[in-house]
């Protein structure tokens, strides 16, 4: 069976800008049948980053290619494009 949601793998992910996140999983919007989000947590500790910790991004913007200058999302075959998040590894161990 392929999977509705192939890119989406558990574990831990490098945003463009540096810091690691763990994926949680993959949640339905109830009030939108058709989005779905990626929930995810960001495994670093700093007083900038104040009040919740888990994060919700849709699937399409959590493995958007973007512009590394602006965050905004651009074409995949753009020189200058770089995923919005990488795939790091399935556990955090020894990840820096």
């Amino acid at each position: 069976m392929v999977s509705k949601y192939p890119k989406f793998k558990a574990g831990v992910y490098r945003h463009y800008k540096g810091p690691l996140y763990l994926t949680l999983g993959l949640a339905h919007d109830s009030n939108y049948e058709d989005r779905t989000a990626v929930i995810y947590i960001g495994l670093y500790l700093d007083d900038a980053k104040k009040g919740p910790r888990l994060a919700v991004r849709t699937y399409e913007d959590f493995y958007a290619w973007v512009d590394p200058k602006t965050g905004n999302p651009i074409s995949k075959n753009d020189p200058k494009a770089v995923p919005r998040f990488k795939y790091v590894s399935q556990t955090y161990e020894g990840q820096q």
